[in-house]
């Protein structure tokens, strides 16, 4: 068990030491002390809750959408959510990959 968690985090820690991951955390780090950035998060945050509470009512949804849409017009948050989909893909790339190692695995035996 020891040397599969020794593997694991060395899987982790290739992750971790991306170029995509530290940006992430360096552009998260800047972006909590923009208040522009901090307010427009919340208000989607609110404007989700209102929305659902609606039973989805299109004007909330437009306004939602406007939000989201002045949000990722930032460049530092548009920078962040790219590096987080890198990030992201290289995250479901292992889960994939593993996925289908054992599922080769369980056919062969069967």
């Amino acid at each position: 068990m020891e040397e599969l968690n020794n593997c694991l985090e060395e899987i982790i820690s290739c992750i971790k030491n991306s170029k995509e991951y530290e940006m992430c955390i360096t552009l998260k780090e800047k972006m909590s002390t923009n208040q522009t950035i901090t307010k427009l998060i919340a208000d989607i945050k609110n404007t989700q809750k209102e929305y659902v509470r609606s039973n989805y009512d299109s004007v909330i949804e437009k306004k939602l959408k406007d939000i989201e849409l002045e949000l990722n017009n930032i460049p530092i948050y548009h920078i962040y959510l790219e590096n987080l989909r890198i990030v992201n893909e290289k995250i479901e790339y292992v889960k994939d990959s593993l996925n289908d190692y054992f599922q080769k695995v369980l056919n062969e035996n069967s």
